[in-house]
């Protein structure tokens, strides 16, 4: 027995200098946790009436606040607005999506803009994304007004992201008194013709111009996805 305990006594000490030296790699690196794993949930865009758009929307929840980048291709340049919609699918498209227990935001700014310090008009109203001339364009933003599941009043999740024709204004909370439409932005605009002084005058030209258009809901919609987890 004494001669075991003494064999024993002597083989401990090169284990753990073994150890020191090899750095003990077979710890199990799975239990060793520094931070939760974050959620991620994405919705692939597709067109409406044939506009043509795709895209897709990335959601990444971490420390209480949504990272999101939303990417659109074949869209027409200028601004285009985004909202998030209820609904079962892009075939049976419901509201603006807005919990109404949350605050309402009183300075008309989307989620895109908004801090805790100032709330957005609606949790649904996101923002205009910018497309450039090649038809491509991406809104990266963080908010804490959305989560991955738990709350209803901050879950996207199963919610619809609608990109529309046009920009939105977001100065019309989208359970006010609807504004009555205004589809056609183009504008006809008399150019002055200055004459020489002496010389009749001559009538004068008449041109049309078209005003990138903003509208109170940002027009019609041309894409369409389901947010789910990925």
């Amino acid at each position: 027995m004494d001669i075991k305990r003494h064999t024993y006594q002597a083989i401990i000490p090169l284990i753990i200098t073994a150890c020191l030296v090899t750095s003990c790699e077979k710890i199990p690196t799975q239990m060793i946790t520094a931070h939760p794993i974050d959620k991620v949930a994405v919705a692939t865009i597709s067109e409406i009436d044939g506009s043509g758009l795709t895209g897709i929307a990335t959601f990444t929840e971490m420390d209480a606040e949504v990272h999101v980048v939303i990417e659109v291709q074949n869209a027409s340049p200028g601004l285009h607005a985004i909202h998030l919609h209820i609904g079962s699918s892009c075939d049976d498209i419901g509201p603006h999506w807005h919990p109404m227990d949350v605050p309402i935001g009183t300075s008309g700014i989307p989620v895109v803009q908004a801090t805790l310090d100032a709330p957005p008009i609606g949790v649904g109203e996101v923002g205009n994304i910018t497309v450039g001339a090649d038809g491509t364009g991406v809104l990266e933003f963080m908010t804490p007004f959305w989560s991955l599941g738990g709350d209803p009043n901050t879950d996207i999740l199963g919610k619809l992201i609608m990109i529309h024709e046009t920009g939105d204004t977001f100065l019309t909370h989208p359970h006010a008194q609807p504004m009555k439409a205004q589809t056609d932005m183009n504008m006809e605009v008399v150019q002055p013709h200055f004459h020489p002084p002496g010389t009749p005058p001559h009538s004068h030209a008449n041109t049309q111009m078209t005003i990138p258009p903003i509208l109170p809901g940002g027009g019609a919609k041309i894409g369409c996805g389901l947010i789910v987890l990925n």
